[in-house]
């Protein structure tokens, strides 16, 4: 086990820059712009050239602050061909991928070429408001790296669409679509982490817009904290009931361990820029612990993707809506995404608090993870994103049908950056 900074820094920088970017470089359409992600788990076979302006959105904030990096000489790259590449990601989705005001915000799915395509016949183009969140996050990034004021303008004006959309309570997101009755931590969560890319972009071009989005912040974190936190247990309640008499369901009995330790790091960013508190620190840290708890597959190792409240089988009154069977039908599975959200979230709330069982949890995700999710063919790279309980490869579809670049990576980066930030404040202390 690495317990040295140094050494577990370039144990990610390597990691980064020679396995995960070195599969994502081949992945992106010089022809069109964008980058393919339909490929099958172990990344060998390229199933579709179709495009999921979700994963471009994503990919795009991923390359934008990769440059950050760079020039920071936190990371090594060609700044030229990654600004390239990213304009050529912006204008696919610009171009292609924006709806009239009045159908919706961002298409879901496009062609190759970028002509738009229903991902659920009869269902339109739009199907998701988290595309929006996604776009709204690339858009603001690739804006404040670049330096293009515009480009800033325009996510914040599909920011407003979108959160027009919310405020209707017209919120849209196939193949899952939210339950009547009930509020969904995913949504103050997806928008806590869109306003604290957006002001993060602001601050850049000392626009005065930052504070109102900064207010916005706050708003989406107290619904966190307080709509969404279990007191009795200090968990993340992920559907809400409206009603008293449906807390007995399935939908509000369930725990997604990784939503809520994604959405702790949120909460902290936003929170270390806008008021920190002794109460709201207790509860992050709280949730991180005990989600990984009750998440935790003490036979196997890892986190399910789904438990009841006190860990396993999650249990409850079936209401027969399709989250109810992605429920009872995932829950067992091994995602990477919660993985690498624990890796980074383990860490941060180690440095945050100074509470060396945050490190010692990290040890132990770290064991498993690296265990178990890289690519056993290294020709091939990056990670096997779906595992069964018993950590066998799935041939499965969870969310969208594709390898997504996204939180990997994210999680890579904001480690590396956490790490060389522990490192540069020990060299200076070091030096009186």
């Amino acid at each position: 086990m690495i317990k040295n900074a140094r050494e577990l820094l370039y144990f990610y920088k390597g990691t980064f820059q020679n396995d995960l970017m070195r599969f994502w470089n081949k992945a992106f359409d010089e022809k069109y712009g964008g980058f393919f992600t339909c490929f099958s788990n172990d990344g060998k076979t390229m199933v579709s050239t179709d495009k999921y302006i979700w994963s471009q959105g994503r990919m795009l904030w991923i390359d934008s602050h990769y440059v950050d990096m760079i020039r920071k000489g936190i990371l090594e790259g060609d700044v030229d061909q990654l600004l390239r590449r990213a304009e050529k990601t912006y204008k696919f989705i610009h171009n292609d991928a924006i709806l009239p005001e009045g159908y919706g915000v961002c298409a879901y799915l496009c062609e190759r070429n970028g002509n738009k395509k229903e991902s659920i016949p009869g269902k339109g183009f739009y199907t998701s408001f988290y595309v929006d969140c996604f776009v709204i996050m690339g858009f603001a990034e690739y804006s404040r790296v670049c330096g293009r004021r515009d480009i800033l303008d325009e996510a914040l004006k599909l920011y407003a669409r979108t959160r027009a959309y919310l405020s209707r309570g017209e919120i849209v997101s196939e193949p899952y679509p939210m339950p009547f009755g009930y509020r969904s931590h995913s949504v103050p969560m997806i928008m806590t982490n869109v306003t604290y890319v957006l002001y993060d972009a602001l601050e850049a071009f000392s626009d005065p817009r930052e504070s109102e989005i900064k207010e916005q912040a706050i708003e989406y974190v107290n619904q966190i904290l307080n709509v969404h936190f279990d007191e009795e247990r200090r968990l993340i309640i992920e559907m809400v009931p409206d009603s008293n008499t449906d807390k007995d369901t399935l939908l509000a009995r369930h725990v997604n361990a990784g939503h809520a330790i994604e959405s702790m790091w949120f909460c902290a960013k936003v929170l270390k820029d806008t008021g920190w508190s002794e109460t709201a620190a207790k509860k992050i840290y709280d949730v991180v612990k005990n989600s990984l708890a009750v998440g935790w597959d003490d036979e196997m190792g890892g986190l399910y993707r789904i438990t009841g409240h006190n860990g396993g089988c999650p249990e409850g009154r079936m209401l027969n809506v399709p989250y109810d069977t992605l429920l009872k039908e995932t829950w067992d599975s091994k995602l990477w995404w919660p993985h690498s959200e624990a890796l980074y979230v383990t860490l941060l709330c180690n440095k945050l608090s100074g509470d060396e069982k945050f490190r010692a949890l990290y040890d132990k995700v770290s064991e498993y993870v690296f265990r178990v999710f890289p690519n056993p063919d290294k020709e091939v790279g990056e990670w096997i994103q779906i595992l069964g309980r018993e950590n066998k490869p799935l041939d499965k579809v969870v969310a969208l049908p594709v390898k997504d670049p996204y939180h990997i990576m994210r999680n890579f980066m904001l480690i590396i950056e956490l790490l060389w930030d522990d490192i540069q404040e020990n060299d200076a202390t070091a030096l009186g």
